[in-house]
């Protein structure tokens, strides 16, 4: 079967689901910009998902879903080719998608990719690319079947659009976070700046896992920064969260980051994004099984807060003080 992908038909990764923005100036911020877009979103019966997750989902059958999304990456904004190679570009590229369907607790199948190349590329910089996208995409088993490739006046552009199957399973979204809930963390965060976010390994095992193992509220990969993300959830969920300043996992990068910049390794733990860590809600119970299940490396996820009927995030620091904290993090579009 072939995909075509209509031009007139922009897909946006909502705030990513199906809408990327990466690259756009405009007087208001980029997460403004979506909600007056969702404004005049028109749901289609088979569109079980719209705007608002980190994939769409649309009806195929009875009893079958397809996950969408797509990213976008440009240099200068998302990696810089004179600090890395143009093989992680093309695998950074393939791994951010596949961690939007991770988010959503369902399996990655296959992918269209366009490409935008600087004038006068060499043949062998546009095949090392291609060599950094399959060394992914074999490891995923995720099909490469089509795309659009043109040359500008511009700076390297990759856009990758990926399908998703549900496995039988519910896509997980960000809108069931529930008061009370644990709100648990897989992996170390900040500082990816500093490599990671060029070669993380997507959370694609563990959020299957995750999905058919468990009841999760609620969950989301995090791009933008832990506050930033986990404001996503509590927006769409209408709910409020409490932070432990001593239980988030923070990464050695980040302690190292905070030399250079000045900045506290928490600060940068909250605020960096790009870590495509799983952060999720679920009950008191189901969280507990989560962090003594066998499936998981032990001390691979982390208890880092609570869901409060309150509305915004507050920090419960290590001397019992409570303080309003703003979910700082990475904004294309800003005011």
């Amino acid at each position: 079967m072939l995909l075509y992908v209509r031009k007139d038909h922009v897909v946006i990764n909502c705030y990513r689901t199906v809408f990327d923005l990466s690259s756009i100036r405009v007087f208001m911020g980029e997460f403004s910009f979506i909600k007056w877009i969702r404004k005049r979103e028109k749901r289609r019966k088979d569109v079980i998902l719209g705007i608002g997750d980190d994939c769409a989902a649309i009806n195929v059958s009875s009893d079958k879903l397809c996950l969408i999304t797509t990213d976008m990456l440009v240099d200068g904004t998302h990696f810089d080719l004179k600090k890395c190679t143009v093989r992680d570009v093309g695998r950074k590229a393939i791994a951010c998608s596949i961690s939007d369907v991770a988010a959503m607790g369902c399996q990655a199948t296959v992918a269209v990719i366009s490409i935008c190349f600087p004038e006068h590329t060499a043949e062998k910089f546009a095949r090392e690319l291609y060599e950094g996208i399959w060394s992914i995409s074999d490891e995923y088993n995720i099909e490469i079947v089509g795309g659009d490739i043109i040359s500008g006046r511009s700076r390297l552009c990759i856009n990758v659009t990926m399908l998703g199957r549900d496995e039988g399973l519910k896509p997980i979204r960000r809108s069931g976070a529930k008061g009370g809930d644990v709100i648990l963390v897989t992996g170390m965060l900040g500082g990816s700046l500093l490599g990671k976010h060029l070669h993380f390994e997507p959370r694609l095992k563990e959020g299957l896992l995750l999905n058919k193992n468990f009841k999760i509220h609620a969950m989301i990969d995090i791009s933008d920064g832990l506050a930033a993300d986990l404001n996503h959830i509590l927006e769409e969920s209408q709910m409020g969260a409490i932070l432990y300043e001593d239980q988030i996992p923070i990464s050695g990068a980040a302690v190292k980051l905070s030399k250079k910049t000045g900045k506290t390794p928490l600060y940068h733990a909250l605020s960096d994004g790009e870590d495509y860590e799983l952060l999720m809600t679920l009950s008191k119970g189901q969280a507990n099984k989560v962090l003594n299940s066998v499936l998981f490396e032990k001390g691979m996820i982390s208890r880092i807060g609570e869901i409060a009927n309150e509305s915004g995030i507050q920090m419960r620091f290590s001397n019992s003080n409570i303080r309003r904290i703003k979910p700082h993090g990475y904004e294309h579009l800003k005011s």
